[in-house]
């Protein structure tokens, strides 16, 4: 009799013991994941942190040569111009305000260094009649800049090629002629290619916010990867 009533008893005590384990199972796992998440966030947080600093530091870079002029203006072999925007048509090619803050830099260190070589970089871009060096040849010409001291180097699609298609003519004392927001990366990129240059910064002309934050940030960004990878 007793045997016969002990069988459902100890199956009511397995099946609780079952609810147990499986109970203690899911309260173990929700700890688990509490403590995963956990970390997870916290990882989370300090790599965001650590992209926020560098971005900060590489932002800190690129405003430290916004204003690098040399005070001394003669005495370069060579004036190497890199490109930007050009607009118009094929037959009237017109640079963009950008573009051009940076040629009238030119014009104005060529006025003091008449024997150096001006060498302009940029291939042409997708939406552009013609390419940048081509572009910067013809506003050069307009302004009485002989072509005999105009070097174009149209095959240039960033920076980056900019300078390594220029490093064959900057062997002799050469000064850079970019937009200040441009120069920071530019002298960068050149130091990692070996090219040893002065830095001009071409003032940029008034722009929105918007514009001008747009231009900061992706240089800001662009320092980051040239500081890591070198181009």
């Amino acid at each position: 009799m007793n045997v016969q009533s002990n069988g459902p008893l100890k199956k009511k005590i397995n099946k609780n013991v079952v609810l147990h384990e499986i109970k203690t199972t899911a309260k173990n796992v929700k700890v688990k994941n509490r403590r995963f998440n956990h970390r997870g966030l916290k990882a989370l947080v300090f790599l965001t942190g650590c992209i926020f600093l560098y971005f900060l530091f590489c932002l800190g870079l690129v405003c430290s040569k916004v204003n690098d002029r040399p005070t001394r203006l003669s005495g370069y072999q060579t004036i190497l111009v890199l490109g930007s925007e050009i607009t118009g048509s094929s037959k009237n090619p017109l640079p963009t305000p950008v573009t051009k803050s940076r040629l009238d830099a030119a014009l104005k260190v060529a006025q003091f260094n008449p024997h150096a070589k001006i060498v302009l970089s940029g291939g042409k871009g997708k939406n552009e009649p013609v390419s940048e060096a081509y572009g910067m040849e013809k506003y050069l010409e307009k302004h009485s800049v002989s072509t005999d001291r105009i070097i174009k180097e149209d095959h240039a699609i960033n920076t980056y090629t900019n300078l390594r298609n220029s490093k064959i003519f900057c062997s002799k004392k050469t000064l850079l002629i970019t937009s200040d927001f441009h120069l920071a990366r530019s002298l960068t990129l050149a130091k990692a290619q070996g090219l040893k240059l002065t830095g001009y910064a071409a003032k940029t002309p008034q722009r929105s916010l918007i514009t001008l934050s747009y231009f900061y940030v992706r240089e800001t960004i662009g320092m980051g990867r040239a500081l890591i990878f070198g181009r």
